[in-house]
């Protein structure tokens, strides 16, 4: 039965554990270079780059670090655009060699947490773009090898093309996002958490030498290398996610083999049955019969991406396939525990997300969840300042987001999947919000029965000063009293990092030994998902 009032939370007993030891101290010197020593790392970069592989004209830099979120701009020294892991590996070199730290970036879309800037002033930005090689992609195993510069078109048409059954975990990103740069900072794709999709990487680290990770480090396999992605010995991928240890040139990403059926589950709900949903989709990953991510959007999000005028409370989204018996039968079983709890649902096929009449929200998310990257949410984004176009003045393209008046915010908090803690932190955000005069575009994405993440978006026009430094202080409270309340964050934006890392310094200390054993000059994103 679905529980119909909210549950008390079971007390944890923990044993008393021996005493903590104290948190060390940093002993590496942050990196600072001089004139002298960014004129000559210049130098030697343009010797193994080419005139055109480095970037120092101040105007054009600006160009480069300009931001949707309107954070302080960093001083850059220059941007580099290697074409090869070996051009790769070469200006890490340099980099060490003249103490000029390094900020990477794949297509540099990372949209309300920096796009292309920094986390500290004096870095050379890294352009990996141009390294847009699809090596190879297997069906029979279901992976792709893809260097930084391939972008979520890319892959899905080249799927396509070929006509493999098989398809990407899209993200509602722009088609034109790196899907190495999204899993590297642990993004939210439409199937699964996109660090599940890492199956091996390439990585230069900040010594300059070159590791791959799992079977793929033998010089030569006999059989297939990318079988089994945890290989033998210490289990590697993981460090190199949210984390300046190395810069991946390349990596392993699973593909998903596609069904025979596929249907798009769409449900809707009142404010007065979110705790009782979240239940019960936490119990429906326990018993298996929700597989894939949920997403679970507030009206406000909706309302950018729909032809509707009034949409309820949520929507949630998510995917349902296999053959077609398991499909009609799995679909059932969750129209009937989502009724249970007071919610509308509706199954969405091919033909009915594709009709003539269908609505734009519908289409964009039926796409998404068979792999066709889509601009449903992008469109959507411009829409909130009320703009019919969405496009508008000197920007011609979706993707110049970073130099429209378009100002984005993001607060991105990892929940238990209980429905009493989700709705208390709902609260929360409600409440932070319009202290500061905001509404937030929320989505509410449970991954499996025990977690889901959260994205919470604040908009703003970034031409209006007021309007964005209420909005940056609304995104600072919202880090800093949820998790006072308890909760934590999955990612965290360039400005809001000290802050978590101040708040607690004993979660980054191991990430500390890492960085001196894999960087040790400290050269490769300092402050990045690390103490500054």
């Amino acid at each position: 039965m679905c529980p119909r009032r909210p549950r008390a939370r079971p007390r944890r007993s923990t044993p008393p554990g021996p005493a903590r030891a104290p948190i060390p101290e940093r002993t590496v010197p942050a990196v600072s270079a001089t004139s002298e020593q960014v004129a000559a790392a210049v130098a030697d970069w343009t010797r193994s780059l080419g005139e055109d592989g480095v970037v120092t004209d101040p105007q054009a830099i600006a160009r480069t670090v300009e931001n949707t979120s309107r954070f302080r701009v960093r001083q850059v020294v220059a941007v580099l655009t290697p074409r090869t892991t070996e051009q790769v590996q070469a200006l890490v070199r340099t980099a060490r060699e003249h103490r000029v730290p390094l900020y990477p970036y794949s297509t540099g879309r990372n949209w309300g947490m920096g796009s292309k800037m920094p986390v500290r002033d004096g870095c050379a930005l890294v352009d990996l773009g141009r390294l847009d090689a699809i090596r190879e992609v297997d069906e029979r195993y279901h992976y792709a090898v893809v260097e930084p510069g391939v972008t979520q078109r890319r892959l899905s048409a080249y799927l396509r093309e070929r006509g493999l059954r098989l398809q990407l975990n899209v993200t509602g990103s722009t088609p034109d996002s790196s899907v190495v740069g999204n899993l590297v900072e642990r993004g939210t794709g439409f199937r699964n958490h996109r660090t599940e999709d890492l199956r091996g990487a390439e990585v230069v680290l900040g010594t300059g030498e070159l590791l791959r990770t799992g079977f793929w480090a033998e010089a030569k396999q006999p059989r297939e290398t990318h079988h089994y992605r945890y290989g033998i010995g210490p289990h590697l991928d993981g460090l190199f996610t949210q984390s300046g240890l190395g810069l991946m040139t390349a990596a392993v990403v699973n593909l998903i083999p596609v069904q025979e059926e596929t249907r798009m589950l769409m449900f809707s709900f009142a404010e007065t049955e979110l705790s009782r949903v979240m239940d019960r989709i936490s119990e429906l990953y326990k018993d298996g019969t929700l597989r894939w991510i949920t997403h679970v959007f507030n009206d406000k999000r909706v309302l950018t991406m729909t032809s509707e005028e009034r949409v309820a409370t949520w929507t949630g989204i998510g995917a349902v396939d296999g053959s077609l018996a398991q499909v009609e039968f799995t679909s059932g079983q969750i129209r009937a525990a989502l009724e249970e709890c007071g919610a509308r649902v509706a199954f969405v096929d091919r033909e009915a997300a594709f009709a003539e009449d269908a609505d734009p929200m519908v289409r964009g998310m039926y796409r998404l969840h068979t792999g066709e990257p889509d601009t449903v949410f992008m469109e959507g984004l411009y829409h909130t300042l009320g703009s019919e176009s969405g496009i508008e003045g000197e920007v011609t393209e979706l993707d110049e987001l970073d130099h429209s008046r378009f100002g984005m915010l993001a607060c991105l908090p990892i929940f238990p999947l209980e429905g009493e803690q989700v709705t208390e932190a709902m609260g929360i955000v409600e409440r932070v919000c319009a202290r500061h005069g905001l509404v937030a575009a929320v989505a509410l994405n449970p991954i499996d029965s025990t977690c889901a993440e959260s994205v919470i978006n604040v908009y703003f026009d970034r031409t209006d000063e007021e309007a964005a430094g209420r909005a940056q202080r609304c995104v600072r409270t919202l880090h800093r009293e949820l998790y006072a309340a308890g909760f934590r964050f999955y990612r965290v934006d360039i400005e809001n990092m000290g802050q978590l890392a101040e708040l607690d310094p004993e979660l980054w200390a191991g990430a500390d030994a890492l960085k001196a054993a894999f960087d040790p000059d400290h050269i490769i994103a300092p402050g990045r998902y690390s103490r500054l």
